[in-house]
């Protein structure tokens, strides 16, 4: 296969996407949800939405980034024990240009403490202008 890369203004690069990547949750502190970059990509946003309601006040997830070996938290958001159907938005940039991740990069949804919570969590985000996709 090969890769290209189009106009600064192809709809590949304006158009936001999103990806639905499972349920996170069921285990204390262990990594759910993970989404890798397929290109360069700007990440927005986490969305998570309950399933099974959490039985501790510090149930929640943080969302983390993991770039070859190094791992940063980027949004901790606390659901407690919030009903099935509640969700939550997380930003994951402070500009309004989005978090920059590289090819390979893994945002991830971390459990903190409760293993019972679980929810549903989707990634926004939009391919960098100028990133290379396949053809």
């Amino acid at each position: 296969m090969a890769t290209k890369s189009m106009a600064y203004d192809n709809a590949t690069y304006i158009a936001r996407q999103g990806d639905s990547c499972g349920e996170a949750g069921g285990g204390a502190t262990t990594q759910y949800a993970k989404f890798a970059a397929f290109t360069a990509a700007l990440a927005f946003s986490a969305q998570l939405t309950v399933s099974t309601a959490g039985t501790a006040a510090g149930h929640g997830f943080s969302i983390i980034r993991i770039s070859g070996t190094a791992t940063s938290t980027l949004a901790t958001t606390t659901l407690g024990t919030a009903a099935a159907g509640t969700t939550t938005n997380v930003a994951l940039a402070t500009a309004a240009g989005g978090l920059a991740l590289t090819q390979g990069d893994i945002l991830a949804a971390l459990s903190l403490t409760d293993a019972t919570g679980k929810a549903a969590v989707a990634y926004e985000y939009g391919v960098s202008p100028g990133a290379s996709v396949t053809s």
